[in-house]
């Protein structure tokens, strides 16, 4: 069944019981690329837990509007017991959009673009960073229709390391991934201190799930005097193997050992 993200400022007056206009985009992908018609259902989600069964009722003679209903609540998601945080030096090309869309479908629940010092773009005014910020949102967005999610990560602005750093360490484990030989390996960190405890991996529904940051370095690697900075402020430095994985897939493979550790995966 077809899914798509609408605002809650949108979904407002369905919640109510009355028909609702949907945002210009969603009509256009639901009608045009979609090809749906009056009476049919798709899933609609506000980015925050919430999903619905929808009907379109009506559709604009030129697919540029259309109103819809909501048919029934979709059962919340079961909670997560742990809260990822990426923190990913913002890559060449097309490899941060990648990041963000397999990184939403492997559960990251919020997303820190760095400006590290071996970063190569840079972004040279306010507006350029708030435009690639928009749009790394709405990639984010999409994934979750694609993927099944209700709740959309969170992608912050671009950030220096400093700041991912003092959030990845307040009340939070923080791992810096490292290509440096010497280190333990993320999955010996892991089993040297469990993320979870027995009693955390039966938490309710209402308390809030243990948190963890992982930093991820650009193409040319941390500089001596971020990971001085790291070590300072208790980031546990690990590498993933043998192997030197690119920055987008060291990303998403750190991810996917957190997630199975907390029991999302498999």
């Amino acid at each position: 069944m077809p899914r798509v993200f609408i605002s809650s400022h949108f979904l407002e007056p369905g919640l109510r019981g009355e028909e609702f206009d949907l945002e210009p985009e969603t009509a256009k992908k639901l009608t045009r690329v979609l090809r749906l018609t009056s009476g049919e259902i798709f899933v609609a989600f506000d980015g925050i837990g919430g999903q619905w069964e929808c009907v379109l009722t009506s559709v604009n003679e030129t697919g540029k509007g259309a109103r819809a209903a909501i048919l029934n609540e979709v059962a919340e998601e079961r909670a997560k017991k742990l809260h990822i945080s990426v923190a990913q030096a913002v890559p060449k090309g097309e490899k941060m959009e990648f990041v963000l869309q397999k990184g939403t479908e492997l559960g990251v629940m919020e997303f820190w673009p760095l400006l590290a010092n071996r970063s190569v773009p840079t972004f040279e005014d306010e507006l350029r960073v708030d435009a690639r910020a928009e749009r790394w949102r709405k990639i984010v967005q999409s994934a979750c229709a694609q993927c099944g999610r209700a709740d959309v990560p969170i992608v912050h602005a671009p950030c220096e390391f400093a700041t991912a750093v003092d959030y990845g360490t307040n009340n939070s484990r923080c791992f810096m991934l490292d290509e440096r030989g010497g280190s333990e390996t993320l999955r010996q960190a892991l089993t040297r201190e469990s993320l979870l405890s027995s009693e955390d991996r039966v938490l309710d529904d209402d308390e809030s799930p243990r948190r963890a940051m992982i930093l991820v370095g650009p193409e040319g690697g941390w500089t001596e005097r971020e990971r001085e900075w790291a070590d300072r402020y208790g980031v546990e430095s690990v590498g993933l193997g043998r192997s030197i994985l690119r920055t987008e897939t060291a990303a998403l493979v750190a991810t996917a050992i957190l997630s199975w550790e907390a029991g999302e995966l498999g």
